[in-house]
């Protein structure tokens, strides 16, 4: 009797594993939310004009300004709106349009790698203070920018120098960012 127990409890546990990686690989409910150049460039042209007095689009504790003091040493939350007027603009955004050289954290606060590189980014910003502007964008936030990139992976780091734009994706020590850093200066 044992024995009979032992083997329909087997083959229960094997059915609800099977059933739960069936579940997690082919999940019918989800659907590509990839855009294609074409709709993207439809999108910006139909919102074009509703966009720029959208108030909705104003990070957390901002007015809304784009303006601020330069390189003042700490890491500054933007949003998609501040990005296109501060980093890259929507229809050219493979080209850097800041002032000066910038690091641009995509970031979530899901996100472990995330939690630990943001003390690394706030001494950076710190030490750079006057030279480099550090920014922040939540990715949970702002995904049209993550769609524009191509970003799928968290933490993403864009160093901006001239008119380059470097992505820099995954997890790096301080003293890895900092090099990067160094190197763009």
């Amino acid at each position: 009797m044992k024995t009979i127990f032992k083997v329909a409890m087997g083959v229960i546990l094997g059915v609800i594993i099977i059933v739960g990686v069936a579940t997690c690989f082919f999940d019918s409910d989800e659907e590509n939310t990839e855009l294609t150049q074409e709709e993207t460039e439809e999108y910006y042209e139909n919102n074009e004009e509703s966009s720029n007095d959208d108030e909705d689009n104003i990070a957390p504790g901002e007015d809304g300004a784009t303006s601020s003091s330069w390189g003042d040493g700490t890491c500054r939350a933007i949003n998609a709106k501040q990005f296109y007027q501060l980093v890259a603009s929507r229809k050219n955004n493979e080209t850097y349009i800041g002032e000066g050289p910038c690091v641009v954290d995509f970031w979530a606060d899901w996100c472990g790698y995330c939690m630990q590189i943001d003390p690394y980014m706030k001494a950076l910003a710190k030490k750079y203070k006057g030279k480099v502007q550090f920014y922040k964008v939540n990715a949970d936030e702002n995904e049209e920018l993550l769609q524009l990139y191509g970003i799928d992976g968290l933490p993403t780091v864009f160093i901006c120098s001239g008119e380059d734009i470097q992505m820099s994706s995954g997890y790096h020590s301080q003293g890895e960012f900092d090099k990067m850093i160094k190197e763009m200066l």
